[in-house]
């Protein structure tokens, strides 16, 4: 399962080098990254506005302070100048942090635009670069609808000109050689039927020839002229044999003649298989035929319109 994992991880880093998607992921991680860097550079912006405020609020209140003692100068106290003095000592540390805090979140700030900048310009990196890829896509998937109608169109012309002319050629010559069985079975039965045929009645002639022997030699026919006609007699069942066998279908005939030119032999069937196309010949053919030639024409249809829809809508 591990390197099942690991192989299908592997043909989609393959898969993705080969379309260019690994330059997309680079960004992704890039704006991934940056946008990190952005939150923490919000964060140190947040931080550094809260203690620049807390600093001058600080200071407001040291002044403030040294405000009033002022007013009530002429009442002082020992503990009033003490608190004077230390509060005029560290006016001027007080100032200084404000300039620090005020430094440290024009830094924080300033940093803050740049991530930001940084960001959108990955942002619009991956954006340019998602757009070239769906359009190198697009036009791999346009090839392969082009290359997937082109090998149906193929396979079209060669079932229709290659395939069946040799299935109806197959066919036909089957047919014949059922046909020209069937005949030659019939004909051997034929020739049995008329031997026998024949052979009973040469028996009956010849039963009849013994029965008219004692007539024949009271009117003087010698055995002789008796033996010529019994022979002419049995010679008609093969005078009808023969005639039988001049009878011979037309099938046995039937030859194929080398062609004795370029043209016989290359454009005449091809002219000859064009016209049947388009005959008015009766064509029996079964349901699922008729629905695999109209689902053919109407994926190729729909194939054409969604592509010339893509073309007329496509970006300029």
């Amino acid at each position: 399962m591990d390197n099942l994992q690991g192989n299908i991880f592997l043909a989609s880093q393959h898969l993705n080098d080969l379309t260019g998607y690994s330059g997309i992921e680079a960004l992704k991680r890039t704006i991934t990254a940056h946008e990190q860097h952005l939150e923490s550079s919000q964060e140190d912006v947040r931080v550094s506005r809260q203690n620049y405020k807390q600093l001058v609020a600080d200071r407001a209140a040291s002044q403030r302070e040294v405000t009033t003692l002022l007013a009530r100068k002429d009442t002082w106290t020992p503990i009033d100048l003490e608190r004077f003095t230390s509060l005029y000592r560290s006016d001027h540390g007080n100032e200084h942090a404000v300039q620090e805090a005020a430094q440290r979140l024009a830094d924080a700030e300033r940093a803050a635009e740049q991530a930001g900048s940084r960001l959108n310009a990955a942002i619009l990196a991956r954006y340019h670069e998602e757009q070239i890829w769906s359009d190198k896509i697009r036009r791999m998937s346009t090839w392969g609808t082009w290359g997937l109608m082109g090998v149906n169109v193929l396979l079209f012309l060669v079932f229709q000109f290659g395939f069946e002319p040799w299935r109806r050629e197959r066919l036909t010559k089957g047919f014949e050689e059922k046909v020209l069985a069937a005949l030659e079975r019939e004909r051997g039965v034929l020739k049995i039927e008329d031997g026998e045929a024949s052979s009973d009645a040469a028996g009956v002639k010849a039963a009849e020839a013994k029965e008219q022997s004692p007539e024949v030699e009271s009117i003087g026919v010698t055995t002789p002229e008796l033996a010529a006609g019994i022979v002419e007699t049995a010679g008609i069942p093969e005078t009808a044999d023969s005639q039988t066998e001049g009878k011979t279908p037309a099938f046995s005939s039937l030859q194929w003649r080398q062609p004795n030119t370029w043209k016989e032999g290359l454009v005449e069937p091809c002219v000859a298989r064009v016209q049947n196309l388009f005959s008015e010949e009766t064509v029996s053919l079964r349901k699922q035929d008729v629905t695999i030639v109209a689902l053919e024409g109407l994926a190729t249809g729909a194939a054409v319109a969604g592509l010339a829809v893509m073309y007329i809508l496509r970006p300029n």
